[in-house]
């Protein structure tokens, strides 16, 4: 035996070339399933509709649940809405801090990063005369202790878009007795 070939037996480990085919599969493979994992636009607004909705039925059942009134104010500079129960019971909300925690719900909770408060290339749903993407007055809605709206009849909707697709747009509608229903824009169909 040669001392070369000894050298060559007790050597361990891997070439330059061999990790460099490696790290190249992987890339590749990478590149294959990373896009099958991303969440598309109009399923990322549906979600934060749904979270929207379910957040207002939240604030309606807190109202019911402790017979005091309920806020959910929406703020589409910042993309934002909170929740607000009258822990005092003097029939005013003042949206501070303590009436949010009150709420023991959501608080405050923000819109993901490509969602805005906007009805995108998408019209009005069916019976809706507002503008804009958040047709409630004064951006708020309030349940009595009964759950129902107020005023008494108060009615909106609140419009989601992608920024990225003016077609991905769900609309949130609160109804006078203080029930939520949940609209989809089709491009081709309308609202379903």
């Amino acid at each position: 035996m040669s001392i070369r070939t000894d050298a060559r037996r007790e050597r361990r480990g891997f070439t330059i070339i061999e990790l460099l085919a490696v790290v190249m599969i992987v890339g590749i493979m990478m590149a294959v399933m990373l896009p099958k994992f991303r969440i598309s636009e109009k399923t990322e607004v549906q979600l934060a509709g749904i979270q929207l909705a379910q957040d207002i039925d939240i604030a309606r059942t807190r109202a019911l649940s402790t017979r005091e009134q309920v806020r959910v104010a929406f703020n589409g500079t910042t993309r934002k809405y909170g929740g607000y129960l009258d822990d005092d019971g003097d029939g005013t909300i003042s949206e501070s801090a303590a009436e949010w925690q009150a709420l023991r719900g959501f608080g405050i909770r923000e819109l993901p990063i490509r969602v805005s408060f906007s009805r995108g290339s998408a019209g009005r749903i069916p019976d809706d005369a507002t503008t804009g993407g958040i047709g409630l007055t004064n951006a708020r809605i309030e349940f009595d202790s009964r759950g129902l709206t107020m005023p008494m009849g108060a009615r909106g909707v609140v419009y989601l878009a992608n920024d990225n697709d003016p077609y991905a747009v769900v609309a949130v509608q609160i109804t006078p007795s203080g029930n939520v229903r949940f609209w989809t824009y089709h491009q081709d169909g309308g609202w379903q």
